[in-house]
């Protein structure tokens, strides 16, 4: 929107004050205020994407009715100086803005203000004011990129408004701001302010999906309306760099559904978008998708997109109407949805290590330091992670850490030469969380050696968790691990706390005593449900790079209630023998089977006849053999025999060693 930031001029006649100090020519942008807009839609409206409030957003034609001002170019905007900062505002809401005796920039005093989020970057304030329910965003730059960031590109809240006058020019449905301030003259540390107009009547898109997916008609008109906006989208140059269904709205009216993008500081104008970042655009979309709708779902919504596409030609000069084959539309988009989810799931392992929202680094005692968990993003079904924590409770948990791995006060669960582990509770203002609390032994010189200086077990088991559940692999949840330091630098003692899984058993004993008590007509109905899901997720875990060599049927557990209907809820627990690669190897898939097999081999509730059958399940796929089971499985019963001996010997050698197994 550069003829926003340096065409128009000041009510005095003067030339207006630009924002970044640089004149450039006014972009296709302008045409939103000479009235050669596109066509003219009925106003519409957005919800935040966080999912609290709405906005309304500014179309074309109410961009298209400018007046003169003082006999210079007429605009639909106002400008003018309060104190330090410079103010941006459209001319319908002018006089309610200025009148308002309101800090915007300092809202936290205000007594009909309401946080809505904060990040490092900005902070989303909602107020109610003369009559009016507006958003606030503050933007304030935090480091060295952000501040370079903003010395090039002006204020992130001016990036905002241009974004959003562009999309109005163009008949892509967005949230335009109704206000915006700056500081002057503060091009690197300076904040801005963003202003939208709240509205009711409109969801997220995932929230709003949610309850129209089972409804053939109503999901249809949804993909129909979406297809529509990311298409015209596309071949106006508008690309959202976070398209995520948090950043798309959805208001349902009587017989259709308006659809419209929000949080546009990330999205780039003006620039044809190429195939390649057409299908990385439409893999971000694919990540929530391809995990809460069906395949013929996600299908006729590329067919929509293909079509409107080819509809929307010669909507702007920087269409391209480009032949595109579906089949390969949806292969490309695999490939770059797996992409695109390897940078969003690293992105989010990062955060375990760090403090921010969902992780706090603590120092609960004197030597002690580690890591906990505030709150979850997106808590597992089932868990109890829909508590948050706050820093001060785990300060008042762990400020005597060794307590929590006292037999006289805990419940002892295990005692091994390599961990002791106890049963626990967190209490705090009348809530409470029953946790597994672990210590780790080192149980020679050299595990003593790497446990001082290197990596520890329980550090590693908390990556390795987090990363599980960023996967949407289950996994109990890792509340905290903590450990104390002597002189800062070695590592004298090490303990964890995890979600204690409740109601449910390991698959070993699932098996011998759930599966055993069930009448014979039962049991191969329960056995078969039972192994499609842990066939499900061990191709699951294999698939995003998890290669586990310790995969045993008591570290996986089973929530299954009598009578046993739908599917079983299972969950990995001991993160000792996983790993993560790039892939997975053959081999190490079938390490993971033999381990498994072996473990269950004294159990009653297994036979011969449940392995072959998990067998076959496990290997049929796309372009395998159907007789292909049969050379894994005496692979398979070679390596189990193997396995067995090797367990014995094992088991010989701990009992002279520590007199225990």
């Amino acid at each position: 929107m550069d003829s926003l930031k340096h065409g128009p001029y000041l009510k005095s006649g003067g030339p207006a004050r630009t924002i970044d100090g640089r004149t450039r020519p006014p972009s296709v942008a302008a045409n939103a205020l000479d009235g050669s807009a596109s066509t003219p839609r009925e106003s519409t409206t957005s919800h935040d994407q966080i999912g609290l409030a709405t906005e309304r957003t500014m179309l074309p034609q109410s961009l298209s009715t400018r007046p003169e001002i003082d006999g210079g170019i007429p605009t639909p905007f106002v400008e003018f100086a309060a104190g330090r900062y410079v103010w941006r505002v459209a001319r319908s809401h002018a006089q309610v803005l200025k009148s308002a005796e309101i800090d915007w920039f300092n809202l936290a005093g205000h007594p009909d203000a309401a946080l809505v989020k904060r990040n490092s970057q900005r902070d989303v304030w909602r107020l109610a004011s003369c009559g009016g329910r507006y958003f606030a965003k503050i933007y304030h730059p935090v480091g060295a990129l952000a501040r370079l960031k903003l010395l090039l590109r002006g204020p992130i809240a001016a990036q905002e408004w241009e974004v959003g006058l562009y999309g109005a020019a163009h008949s892509v449905s967005t949230v335009v701001p109704v206000a915006m301030a700056w500081e002057d003259g503060r091009r690197i540390t300076g904040r801005s302010l963003l202003i939208t107009e709240e509205v009711s009547d409109s969801l997220p898109l995932n929230d709003f999906w949610l309850t129209v997916r089972q409804n053939r008609v109503e999901a249809d008109m949804l993909a129909d309306a979406l297809a529509r906006l990311i298409a015209r989208a596309h071949q106006c140059g508008f690309q959202h760099g976070d398209m995520h269904p948090g950043n798309i709205l959805v208001r349902r009216s009587a017989s259709r559904c308006e659809v419209f993008f929000v949080d546009l500081h990330r999205v780039k104008t003006g620039r044809c978008v190429m195939p390649r970042h057409a299908v990385a655009n439409l893999a971000q979309l694919n990540q929530w998708f391809r995990r809460n709708a069906g395949r013929s779902q996600r299908l006729r919504f590329l067919q929509a997109y293909i079509r409107y596409r080819d509809q929307f030609a010669q909507a702007s000069s920087l269409a391209r109407n480009w032949r595109i084959d579906i089949g390969k539309l949806v292969a490309d988009l695999a490939v770059q949805a797996e992409r695109h989810a390897n940078r969003l799931w690293a992105k989010r392992d990062r955060r375990a290590m760090r403090d921010n929202r969902y992780f706090a680094k603590l120092s609960p005692a004197r030597g002690w330091r580690g890591h906990a968990l505030l709150e979850t993003k997106h808590p597992a079904g089932g868990a109890k992670t829909n508590l948050c924590f706050s820093k001060s409770d785990w300060r008042q948990w762990l400020r005597d850490p060794p307590s929590w791995v006292d037999p006289a006060r805990q419940k002892l669960l295990k005692d091994s030469h390599t961990a002791t582990i106890f049963r626990a509770r967190l209490e705090a203002d009348g809530r409470g969380i029953d946790v597994v609390v672990k210590r780790t032994l080192a149980r020679n010189g050299w595990k003593k050696f790497v446990q001082m200086f290197g990596p520890s077990r329980n550090i590693r088991s908390w990556r390795l968790a987090n990363m599980l559940r960023n996967r949407d692999l289950p996994v109990a949840t890792p509340l905290a691990v903590i450990e104390r330091f002597a002189a800062g630098v070695v590592r004298t003692d090490s303990i964890s706390f995890t979600e204690f899984i409740s109601d449910a058993v390991d698959l070993e004993t699932f098996l011998t005593r759930e599966v055993a008590a069930l009448p014979g007509t039962m049991q191969r109905s329960v056995k078969n449900r039972l192994i499609e899901s842990v066939v499900q997720l061990l191709r699951a875990f294999h698939e995003r790079g998890f290669v586990h060599r310790d995969m045993k049927a008591p570290n996986l557990m089973v929530r299954w209630p009598a009578p046993h209907v739908g599917t079983p809820v299972l969950t990995f627990i001991d993160m000792d023998g996983i790993s993560h690669r790039r892939r997975s190897s053959e081999a190490q898939r079938t390490r993971a089977v033999v381990r498994l097999c072996a473990s269950l081999l004294g159990s009653p509730g297994c036979t011969a006849s449940d392995r072959l059958r998990f067998l076959k399940t496990y290997l049929t796929a796309p372009g395998r053999p159907p007789t292909e089971w049969k050379a894994y499985w005496r692979r398979i019963h070679t390596e189990v025999c193997s396995k067995l001996h090797d367990k014995e010997l094992r088991r010989s050698w701990k009992l002279a060693h520590y007199g225990r197994e």
